[in-house]
C-alpha cells in the first residue's frame, strides 16, 4: 500500500490549497521520534479525520494484524458501544456506519483482502497507528506467552480484546474483574484457529460487569450459560456463534437494549428464549447454521425492528407460524424457512407476505427429507403453500429444497424476476418435470440435484417466450438424476440455440441418461460427466474447453462426423478421465498438436488403455497420472512435464529406452506396477525432481552408481529392498542429499538393527549420517530394529518422528531424541511403547519437551 495514499484529501482541495498548507504546518510532523513509532504522514492522516471517525478507527485497535474482518462485522460493533448513536433517538444508525467504513476505506484505513471480497484487513502500519490512537481504553491481549500470566489492566480500560488460546483459566483475566467500567470484551478467532476452552468459572465473574455493551465467547467449547447474563442490562451485542450450547437461557429475554444476536454455527442449539417478544431493540439475530433448532419462539413477530433473521424455523402447535413473518418488513440479506412441512393452514403461508419484502436478497425453502419412509406429507397443501410464498421481484438468489408437491407455481420462471441470479432444485422428488425457467434473464447459475422422478428435459424447460433461452446462464449443474433419460437440445436449424454464455456443465451420477448433451456450447471452460454410464460424450463443438473430467461414460467421441478432431482443443489445459473401458487412446492431434496447451492429464482405471500416446506426449504437458490402467505397457514422456505417477498399471513393463527427457519434471511416483523391470534411466540428471516416491508392489533392481538426483526435498521407499540397500551400501548414505526435508522408509530391511546404520554394520563402509536439512522422518516395517542410534540427536531441525511396526524397537538414544521436536507417533512398537508410559515409563522424561506425543496401544 502506498503511504501517500494515506494523506489527507477533500474534495473542495481542487478549489483551494488551504488543506495541503495545513497539513505542512501541522505540529504533528514535529513530535519526537522517541515518543511515536508511527510515522508522521500516517499520524498526520488520522488528524485530519473527524472526532466520530477518530473513535471508530482507534477502535479498530482491538483487531490483531492480519485479522480479516467484514463490513457489518465492526459496523455492529460500533453500534453496540455508542460510536453511532443517534443524537436525537439515542439509537445506533448502521447507515452511519456504512459511511464511516467507506470514509476509512477510501482513505486506505482498510483494504480489501486478497482471500475475500466481502473481507478487508488493516496494513500493518495502520494497525500499529490504531494502536498508538487507542491509549489507555483500549487493550489487546495476543501473545502466547501471557496465557498462564497474571495480566494487569489500566483503570481506564473500556474496551478489551484478545487471541482464545486452546485453554483460556482463570489466571488469564483475574485483575479484569475489577474493570467494573469496562465496555467491550471480544475474542478474535483467527482464521485457522479451532475452538477453545474457557474456565467455567470464569463467566459468572464476567457477568458481574454490568456495564458491557458488547460481549463474544465465539469459537468457546462451552455447553450452557449462567442465568446471570441477563443481568448484562445495558449490553447490545451478544456473539455466541460456535459455541455448543443447547438452549438460550430465558434471562437473555431481560436484554431490553440488545441489538444484536449472533448465533451462527451453533449447530447443537434446539431452542431459543420461550418468549423474545421484549427484544424490541432486536436488529440483528444471525442464526445461521443452527441445524438442531428445533422451533422460533412466541413472539418472534413483535420484534419489528428486526432486519436479519437467517433461519426461520417453523414450530408445531404451539410455536411460531409463517405468520409471524408478516410484520417482520425490514428483513434483508438472507432468510432460510425451514420445516415447511409443519404448514397446515394455506392461509398462514399467504400471512407471511414474502413478495412484500422487498430487501430480501436470498431466500431458501426447505421442507425436511423424510427419514423413516412415512408418506404423511400432503402434496397438495405443499403445492399451495409453495404458490403462497412469492417472493418479492428483487430476489437474487433463489433455492427450493425438499418440497413435495407434483408442480412448480406458474410465478416460477416469470421473467419478471430480473434480478435472479441463482436458482437451485435440491430433493424435489414429487415433481415430474422442471419449471420454465430459460426466460430468466439475469440467471447465471442453475442447479438440479436428486428430483429423481424427472424423465426428460425438452421445450417446456427451456420455455417459450425467450427467442434466446438461458442467455446469461454461465454454470448448470444437474446431480443425482435417478430417472432422468432424455434431453433433448433445441434444435439448431429453428434458429435458436441455448446456453451462448454457458462456461460450466455438470453431470453427475445420472445413470439413465442417454444419447448426449448439447452439442454447441460455443462458450463452455468446464465438462464434468460422472456416473452416467448410458451417456454418449462428445467434445467436437467446444472450442472453448480448458478442462474435461469424465468418469464412468459409456463412451467419449473426439472426432466429428466428418472424422476431424476439432482444432478447438488447443486450448484444453486438463483432462481427467476415469472408468472408461471403450478409451484405447488419446486423439493424437492432442499429442502431437504444436499449438497444444494440455498442461494437466490424469487417467484412472481405463483398462483398454494400452498407450498414451503413439509418438510424443504434448511439450507444454507438466503432471501426468496413470492409475489402474492394466493395459499400458509403455509410456511416451516428452520434454515439459513436472510430474509424473504411475500407480497400479499391472502391464507396464518399461519407460522410454532414453529414460526421462523432463528438465521440469519436480514430482515422479511409481508405485504397484509389479512388471515394472526398472526405474527410468538418468534419475540423477533430473534437477527439478524434488519429490519421488518409489512404492509398493515394484520389485525393481537396485540402484545403478549413479544414483538419484541429490536435490531431491522429499524421497519414499516403500518395500524395495534392493533400492534401499543400494543406497546405504557403499557408502553412499543420505548425507549427500542436502536438501531432503522429508524421508520415509517402509518396510525394506529385516536385517537392519540400528537406525541410522552405525559404522560398524557389515554393508557399510562408513557411517550413515542423515541429513541435517531433515524435518520429518518415517521409519515403519523393520522387524528387527532395536535401536535408533545417537547420530539422529544431531537433527536439529527434525521437528516430526514416526515410529510405526518395528516390534523390536527398545532403544532410545542416551541424549534422547532431538530438541527441535515437535511430534512424536509411535505404534506397533509394544518394547518401546511401554518405556514411553507417563507413570513411570524409562523414556517419559525424554519426551516432555515436545508439544504432540501420540503413543498408539
Amino acid at each position: 500500500m502506498s503511504r501517500t495514499s494515506l494523506l489527507p484529501h477533500d474534495s473542495t482541495s481542487s478549489q483551494s490549497h488551504e488543506p495541503r498548507t495545513n497539513v505542512l504546518s501541522c505540529k504533528i510532523w514535529d513530535l519526537p521520534e522517541e515518543r511515536c513509532d508511527i510515522i508522521p504522514a500516517l499520524r498526520v492522516s488520522y488528524y485530519y479525520l473527524s472526532a466520530p471517525l477518530k473513535q471508530c478507527f482507534a477502535y479498530c485497535s482491538l483487531f490483531p494484524k492480519d485479522y480479516e474482518f467484514e463490513e457489518e462485522e465492526i459496523i455492529l460493533l460500533w453500534c453496540a458501544v455508542g460510536l453511532l448513536d443517534h443524537g436525537e433517538s439515542g439509537n445506533p444508525s448502521e447507515d452511519l456506519g456504512r459511511k464511516f467504513f467507506r470514509e476509512l476505506r477510501a482513505r486506505s484505513f482498510f483494504q480489501q483482502s486478497s482471500n475475500s471480497i466481502s473481507r478487508f484487513v488493516m496494513h500493518d502500519l495502520i494497525n500499529d497507528l490504531a494502536q498508538w490512537a487507542a491509549g489507555e481504553i483500549y487493550f489487546r491481549m495476543e501473545y502466547t506467552s501471557e496465557v498462564n500470566k497474571q495480566q494487569s489492566f489500566s483503570e481506564n480500560l473500556r474496551h478489551l480484546s484478545y487471541i482464545p488460546e486452546y485453554c483460556d483459566g482463570v489466571k488469564r483475566f483475574e485483575d479484569l474483574y475489577d474493570i467494573q467500567h469496562l465496555r467491550t470484551f471480544l475474542p478474535v478467532t483467527l482464521s485457522n484457529s479451532s475452538r477453545g476452552h474457557l474456565a467455567y468459572s470464569i463467566l459468572p465473574k464476567l457477568f458481574k460487569l454490568q456495564r458491557l455493551r458488547a460481549f463474544s465467547l465465539r469459537g468457546y467449547h462451552i455447553f450452557e450459560l449462567p442465568d446471570s447474563i441477563g443481568d448484562l442490562r445495558y449490553l447490545r451485542y451478544l456473539n455466541l456463534s460456535g459455541t455448543e450450547i443447547r438452549t438460550l437461557p430465558e434471562s437473555v429475554n431481560k436484554l431490553y437494549n440488545l441489538h444484536s444476536l449472533l448465533l451462527e454455527d451453533c449447530d447443537r442449539l434446539k431452542k431459543l428464549c420461550a418468549d423474545m417478544g421484549n427484544l424490541a431493540k432486536l436488529h440483528h439475530l444471525k442464526n445461521s447454521n443452527t441445524k438442531s433448532l428445533e422451533e422460533m419462539p412466541i413472539g418472534i413477530g413483535r420484534l419489528t425492528s428486526l432486519q436479519t433473521l437467517c433461519n426461520f424455523v417453523v414450530g408445531k402447535g404451539s410455536g411460531s407460524g409463517l405468520r409471524e413473518l408478516k410484520l417482520l418488513t425490514h428483513l434483508h440479506g438472507t432468510l432460510n424457512i425451514s420445516k415447511l412441512e409443519n404448514v397446515k393452514d394455506v392461509g398462514d403461508a399467504k400471512e407471511a407476505q414474502l413478495d412484500g419484502k422487498k430487501n430480501l436478497r436470498e431466500l431458501l425453502l426447505r421442507w425436511t427429507l423424510s427419514t423413516d419412509g412415512s408418506s404423511s406429507r400432503e402434496a397438495e397443501i405443499e403445492k399451495d403453500v409453495l404458490n403462497m410464498l412469492k417472493p418479492h421481484e428483487n430476489l437474487e438468489q433463489f433455492c427450493i429444497s425438499g418440497y413435495g408437491g407434483t408442480k412448480y407455481p406458474t410465478w416460477f420462471g416469470d421473467s419478471s424476476f430480473s434480478n435472479l441470479v441463482t436458482l437451485e432444485f435440491e430433493n424435489c422428488d414429487m415433481c415430474t418435470a422442471l419449471p420454465s425457467v430459460g426466460q430468466l434473464p439475469s440467471l447465471k447459475h442453475l442447479a438440479v440435484c436428486g428430483m429423481s422422478r424427472v424423465k426428460r428435459l425438452g421445450s417446456e424447460f427451456y420455455g417459450n417466450d425467450s427467442p434466446i433461452p438461458f442467455l446469461c446462464l454461465e454454470t448448470l449443474r444437474f446431480e443425482d438424476m435417478q430417472e432422468w433419460e432424455d434431453w433433448i437440445p433445441l434444435r439448431s436449424g429453428q434458429g435458436v440455440e441455448g446456453f451462448p454464455k454457458l462456461r460450466e456443465l455438470h453431470i453427475l451420477r445420472c445413470s439413465k441418461l442417454k444419447g448426449t448433451f448439447p452439442e454447441h456450447l460455443p462458450a463452455l471452460e468446464m465438462l464434468v460427466i460422472e456416473g452416467c454410464e448410458e451417456l454418449l460424450v462428445s467434445v467436437t463443438s467446444l472450442p472453448a474447453l480448458c478442462k474435461f473430467i469424465s468418469g464412468g461414460c459409456k463412451k467419449v467421441v473426439w472426432k466429428s462426423a466428418a472424422g476431424h478432431p476439432g482444432s478447438q482443443n488447443s486450448v484444453l489445459k486438463k483432462i481427467e478421465i476415469r472408468e472408461c473401458d471403450a478409451l484405447k487412446s488419446l486423439p493424437e492431434a492432442w499429442m502431437c498438436g504444436t499449438n497444444s496447451s494440455l498442461e494437466d492429464m490424469s487417467i484412472r482405471q481405463s483398462h483398454s488403455l494400452t498407450y498414451i500416446a503413439a509418438v510424443q506426449l504434448p511439450l507444454s504437458l507438466k503432471n501426468l497420472l496413470i492409475h489402474k490402467c492394466d493395459n499400458i505397457r509403455t509410456l511416451t514422456v516428452e520434454e515439459g512435464i513436472q510430474s509424473s505417477s504411475s500407480r497400479r498399471c499391472g502391464n507396464l513393463v518399461s519407460f522410454p529406452e532414453g529414460g526421462l527427457p523432463c528438465a521440469k519434471l519436480t514430482r515422479l511416483e511409481i508405485s504397484s506396477c509389479k512388471r515394472l523391470e526398472a526405474l527410468p534411466k538418468g534419475l540423477h540428471n533430473l534437477t527439478s525432481l524434488q519429490e519421488l516416491t518409489i512404492g509398493r508392489g515394484v520389485e525393481l533392481p537396485s540402484l545403478k552408481e549413479d544414483g538419484l538426483p541429490t536435490n531431491l526435498q522429499s524421497l519414499t521407499i516403500e518395500g524395495n529392498m534392493e533400492i534401499w540397500k543400494s543406497m546405504i551400501e557403499r557408502g553412499r548414505g543420505f548425507h549427500r542429499f542436502s536438501s531432503l526435508r522429508q524421508l520415509t522408509i517402509i518396510n525394506c530391511d529385516d536385517d537392519m538393527v540400528s537406525f541410522p546404520p552405525k559404522a560398524d554394520d557389515k554393508r557399510l563402509g562408513t557411517a550413515l549420517p542423515l541429513p541435517a536439512s531433515l524435518t520429518s522422518l518415517w521409519i515403519s516395517g523393520f522387524p528387527n530394529l532395536e535401536r535408533l542410534s545417537s547420530s539422529i540427536v544431531d537433527l536439529q531441525n527434525l521437528a516430526s518422528l514416526y515410529l510405526g511396526d518395528c516390534p523390536k524397537l527398545k532403544y532410545f538414544p542416551e541424549k534422547g531424541l532431538p530438541s527441535s521436536l515437535l511430534q512424536l507417533d509411535i505404534w506397533g512398537c509394544p518394547l518401546i511403547e511401554e518405556k514411553c508410559r507417563k507413570d513411570g515409563g524409562q523414556y517419559w522424561d525424554l519426551l516432555t519437551h515436545i508439544p504432540d506425543v501420540t503413543i498408539y496401544r
